[in-house]
């Protein structure tokens, strides 16, 4: 079943075209690995799909009538801003109003993201202290609050090194193997690309490829940082 698809999309500033003529389709409880050089407008087509940004040309259409988005970035303000709990911190993904505590199902659900992003042996820690691995994991629990039906990773290991990245990416698989979780995944990272993709969007000046992760010749690949 698709979920999203583009159709001869291009993106336009000034008189410099980024790309166009892009065609992409996204299947349902797939990962479609965007991918490209720097400077190329990955994160830019990202702002289209969520509907920040309008396109020079094409369309982007939905083929779900129920999507709820979510969005993990690569950067996050420093955290000696956020001097709370792990816990605290995910939780202030709860819309409560004006009730200055959370609900039975909201404390419910919150205990279950935190099972699912392997949080629970430090939920109670403050996320200042926290290791970068940890703190990606917060931001993703703090994503998956909204039980989304497609989640958006930009960058979200770019930091991290090599254990927590492949920590981070082996959370997002077992949600998504229990969810209906679709995920549009920008990424540099070829390791990454090649375990956890299922298909991708190769963009460049000339516009893109698209294709099954597996069939991807990442020899000829410059692919940015």
């Amino acid at each position: 079943m698709t979920v999203l698809s583009g159709e001869k999309i291009g993106i336009k500033f000034s008189e410099r075209w980024l790309y166009h003529n892009v065609d992409f389709v996204l299947a349902n409880q797939h990962t479609l690995a965007l991918i490209g050089d720097n400077g190329v407008g990955k994160t830019t087509l990202l702002r289209a799909i969520l509907g920040d940004l309008q396109l020079t040309e094409g369309t982007i259409t939905w083929h779900t009538d129920h999507k709820r988005l979510a969005y993990v970035p690569q950067y996050r303000p420093d955290m000696q801003a956020f001097p709370l709990r792990i816990c605290e911190y995910v939780g202030l993904s709860f819309d409560t109003g004006i009730l200055p505590w959370l609900a039975k199902d909201e404390k419910k659900l919150l205990q279950h993201i935190i099972e699912d992003t392997n949080l629970t042996a430090i939920a109670n820690s403050r996320i200042d202290t926290a290791s970068g691995g940890e703190r990606q994991r917060a931001y993703l629990a703090q994503a998956l609050v909204h039980q989304p039906d497609i989640l958006i990773l930009d960058e979200a290991t770019a930091n991290l090194d090599n254990m927590a990245k492949f920590e981070f990416m082996d959370v997002v698989k077992h949600y998504q193997s229990h969810h209906d979780l679709t995920i549009i995944m920008v990424s540099h990272d070829l390791d990454i690309i090649q375990q956890y993709a299922d298909d991708y969007l190769l963009l460049s000046d000339e516009g893109g490829e698209t294709g099954v992760v597996a069939q991807l010749d990442v020899n000829r690949l410059k692919v940015g940082d």
